[in-house]
């Protein structure tokens, strides 16, 4: 089939897309606003379809399913399910990895995987630090057991939800509630038996459940102190003063109104210098408030003393830190809490942390006082890596969010009604019934997600529509042949490696048209590609970019 003018385009802005996303030169949702803009500027999507992708069914189940996933989280059903685990980890590496994937398995196929995974990482890092098990064996089979749990159920992964969605706009009934079930349990039963001999024969016993302060090499950190009005410090030399005379500190370089004085051991330090100390952060902070200095990223640094205290955070994806830095985000008045460091693919970032744009993955250390960082487990901006305090549990209110959680799944899979409308009434019910608020609610939601879904759809309409999706089935069929069977297996490795590189979602929107142009030209049914595209995009174990629960602890596993 010779390729139209309209083919071209569509198979030039699916290519510069695929390149935009694999490059990770601009955000995801970006990349898909501009998809989007593409489709309407040169008319291959009429402006009646354009903005279908925020209207459909996919993209309004995968909100609502945020929603119904943080009523769990925000009652403490989730945590208090996974604080359960203790006395049933067992002493041995292979019980605890065994537990650990039966349990987030288990949650994963009803909430999001990443909600899972969140709530499950202080608990299994602190089994660990309690075994002295390395986490680096226990984390990845969280990660993978997550994923092994969501193709379990249509409402696992955003995935599966996207494809049911796709499915039922080209005529198909679409998935049932637990049409994936019998599948998911094999590949969730043989991962669970790998990865329990993984844990012990092929992965590192690399990284160590120590105290922070070891972790972030904090005896040597470099950090930012700004000189205040009354600091004992002023008028001073940088290579005498009261600071250096404290031992292992030492004063590297000063910023004074934009110009950077290096080496600056005769220099006289005047009010609002910027000093940059190297040394150990506790005398550090011990003599900050007695010198007169106040961190510069925020102005302000607690004091050490009984109510202070260290922890570890993870940014995830739907952060709204990523991609600002700590100067721009006020960050110690939104959050109460002075960051002193940030580790990223494992190593530890000290330098100039105010200038440091956040990326997700990224892993802070923060002090600030005990009911402050209490408060960070409630931000959807944050993941704690420990347990701080005893579990925030509402019983009531955890009750009604789990029954209405199981009247969503109930209702759907008896085929009442379906899954689009059961999640609109059980988000209605939660906050009705006062299990999340409205703000919470709207805090739950993942725009990153929606805004790549709703932007995507309509390319998947343009491949289709222009013939696209047909001619590009017609040129891979000349390469494998038309045996359905090599067919399948080249659209799970294809669909594989994409999703390796690139968003799995996004993965999805482009390879489903093509499932199905491929079964039309084969004459078969097109549901087994499309279950092999739900599998391969929902379950990416190769790549820690491929899936969001593999970045979450690729930083705490020392992967």
């Amino acid at each position: 089939m010779p390729f139209t003018p309209d083919m071209l385009l569509v198979v030039a802005i699916l290519v510069g897309s695929l390149a935009l996303f694999i490059t990770e030169k601009l955000p995801m949702d970006l990349v898909a606003l501009l998809v989007l803009l593409a489709l309407l500027v040169t008319g291959l999507v009429p402006e009646g379809k354009i903005l279908s992708g925020f209207s459909n069914p996919a993209t309004i189940t995968v909100a609502c399913m945020f929603i119904l996933s943080a009523g769990l989280q925000r009652t403490g059903v989730v945590a208090l399910m996974a604080s359960r685990l203790t006395p049933l980890a067992g002493q041995s590496l292979w019980r605890l990895v065994l537990v650990v994937c039966l349990a987030c398995g288990t949650l994963s196929a009803f909430i999001n995987n990443t909600a899972a995974v969140a709530v499950m990482l202080p608990v299994i890092l602190s089994l660990c630090r309690e075994r002295g098990v390395s986490p680096t064996r226990v984390l990845m089979p969280l990660s993978f057991a997550a994923q092994f749990g969501g193709v379990c159920t249509l409402v696992g992964t955003s995935t599966n939800l996207l494809v049911h969605g796709i499915m039922r706009q080209n005529g198909l009934p679409g998935y049932g509630m637990f049409d994936f079930t019998v599948l998911g349990l094999v590949c969730f039963a043989i991962g669970t038996l790998y990865m329990m001999v993984a844990s012990k024969m092929l992965l590192p016993d690399r990284a160590k459940v120590d105290d922070q302060a070891s972790t972030y090499g904090l005896e040597d950190y470099l950090t930012e102190m700004r000189v205040t009005a009354n600091s004992r410090l002023i008028d001073t030399t940088a290579g005498d003063c009261e600071l250096t005379q404290l031992g292992d500190l030492r004063i590297l370089e000063i910023i004074r109104d934009g110009q950077m004085i290096w080496a600056p051991k005769s220099t006289l330090i005047r009010a609002d210098d910027v000093l940059l100390v190297r040394g150990d952060v506790n005398r550090l902070l011990a003599a900050a408030q007695h010198l007169g200095l106040a961190h510069w990223a925020e102005r302000k640094i607690g004091t050490t003393g009984h109510d202070m205290g260290l922890v570890e955070v993870l940014l995830p994806t739907q952060s709204r830190l990523i991609g600002r830095t700590l100067s721009q985000l006020d960050f110690y008045w939104r959050y109460h809490a002075a960051v002193l460091g940030i580790r990223r693919h494992g190593a530890v970032l000290k330098a100039r942390l105010a200038s440091i744009p956040f990326e997700h993955g990224d892993t802070l250390l923060l002090q600030g006082h005990k009911q402050d960082l209490q408060q960070l487990a409630r931000e959807s901006d944050f993941i704690l890596l420990q347990e701080l305090s005893s579990l925030h549990f509402r019983k009531n209110k955890a009750y009604m969010a789990l029954a209405i959680l199981a009247g969503v799944v109930g209702l759907a899979a008896l085929g009442i009604t379906s899954i689009l409308t059961t999640a609109l009434c059980g988000c209605a019910l939660l906050v009705l019934t006062r299990s999340l608020t409205l703000q919470e609610a709207y805090d739950a939601l993942d725009l990153r997600v929606i805004m790549l879904l709703a932007c995507l759809i309509p390319l998947g309409i343009a491949m289709q529509d222009s013939g696209t999706a047909s001619a590009l089935v017609q040129g891979g069929l000349t390469v494998i042949g038309d045996h359905p069977h090599w067919a399948l297996l080249a659209v799970y490795l294809f669909t594989m490696v994409l999703t390796a590189a690139m968003s799995n979602n996004a993965t999805a929107v482009l390879m489903a048209p093509l499932c199905f142009s491929l079964a039309q030209g084969m004459g078969v049914n097109p549901m087994p590609f499309l279950v092999a595209v739900t599998f391969a995009a929902s379950t990416c174990f190769t790549t820690p970019v491929g899936y969001q629960t593999n970045a979450m602890v690729y930083g705490p596993g020392g992967y």
